[in-house]
């Protein structure tokens, strides 16, 4: 009587594919156990002990060497079965290439454990509640993922017997074809990774640029927003930086303003010095005003004698405001003391000559 494990099912014997079997099983409660482990004994060890490297080492390992540990369940698995040669072959070659996969895995996640462990902090230590690298750190930890993972994948194929050089060409002429189309989007994209190094702004800044005046709100790798002073909101491709001129207003010592009054012509001497006392006065009493403005007789127009008077607001107050006080104040100071605004007037003198009447027109 034949033994049940000598029985020939699909050219192996019934033993050969139970051992099969429990290799592949065998690998996938080792792998599972594995994963216990790491995650409630190993974790625990390396976080009481420095350094941190054996932290990331630990938490990037952690799933990779579970798939390793099934593919190697997989390959002893395939070692006690006959299989034909061309399912052999395509088996081998899918082996290593899920092997290699896994390693890239490891790597993939090892450099973006970094990059969040020591990249991230030192950045936010530099610019501490700055949203806008919160924004660019995963933007850049993509980046570097996505060429980890476009290495392996090459390197994956040429071991499994792809003719890698070939490929290259052509994804190299489809990559001349994609960037001619894509040129704005990778113009935009350094434009985001100029925004990042050279920062022109960040997060709440007022900013003036290609036209636009508002306050930075979110900063991406491939644009920016900003919510201008109309209430708008606008999104601005970060290439605009790279060709334009970036008004940073919010890193402005002081806002600098310079109004002209003009008064008019019957203004005497004292009237015109008591005038800029009183706007002296105005600029040293507002406690959003610079002590230092300056007033001064400027010229005499052709319906006015001009007062230039320029102060500084404070950086951080109200620029809106503050201007609205100091105008209010002028206008209730000078009407007090009687001091007139001009405007384009005429006088008409007239003066008989001969029996004639000429008329001449004086400005005043």
């Amino acid at each position: 009587m034949q033994n049940f494990f000598d029985i020939m099912f699909l050219r192996n014997s019934i033993g050969q594919w139970l051992t099969a079997i429990a290799f592949v099983v065998g690998a996938f409660v080792a792998s599972h156990i594995l994963l216990w482990i790491i995650r409630h004994i190993i974790k625990k060890i390396v976080k009481r002990t420095p350094p941190k490297i054996d932290d990331i080492i630990v938490e990037a390992i952690e799933k990779p060497v579970a798939a390793i540990l099934m593919l190697i369940g997989l390959k002893l698995a395939m070692q006690e079965l006959t299989l034909p040669a061309r399912v052999s072959s395509f088996m081998e070659r899918a082996y290593i290439m899920l092997i290699i996969l896994g390693l890239t895995w490891f790597l993939s996640r090892f450099v973006s454990q970094i990059i969040s462990e020591y990249v991230k902090p030192s950045v936010s230590k530099k610019l501490p509640g700055k949203r806008a690298d919160k924004q660019m750190i995963p933007a850049v930890k993509r980046s570097v993922q996505t060429i980890i993972w476009g290495i392996g994948i090459v390197i994956a194929l040429d071991n499994t017997g792809y003719d890698v050089k070939a490929l290259v060409a052509g994804l190299g002429l489809g990559g001349l074809a994609l960037a001619l189309a894509a040129k704005d989007t990778v113009t935009n994209i350094f434009g985001g990774i100029t925004i990042f190094f050279d920062k022109p702004f960040r997060i709440g800044d007022r900013v003036r640029v290609s036209g636009y005046d508002g306050y930075i709100i979110a900063v991406g790798l491939r644009s920016f927003r900003l919510s201008t002073l109309e209430g708008t909101e606008v999104v601005i491709p970060s290439a605009v930086i790279i060709d334009n001129v970036v008004e940073n207003v919010s890193r402005e010592p002081s806002r600098r303003v310079m109004i002209e009054l003009g008064l008019t012509y019957d203004t005497t001497p004292d009237q015109m010095r008591r005038a800029m006392e009183i706007l002296q006065e105005i600029a040293n009493q507002n406690p959003n005003v610079e002590k230092n403005a300056t007033t001064y007789f400027q010229t005499f127009a052709d319906f006015s004698m001009n007062i230039c008077f320029i102060y500084f607001i404070l950086k951080g107050k109200d620029v809106f405001e503050t201007q609205n006080e100091v105008n209010l104040e002028i206008l209730t100071r000078f009407n007090a003391e009687g001091l007139n605004f001009a405007y384009p007037t005429q006088s008409l003198f007239v003066e008989g000559v001969r029996g004639n009447i000429n008329v001449k027109s004086v400005k005043s």
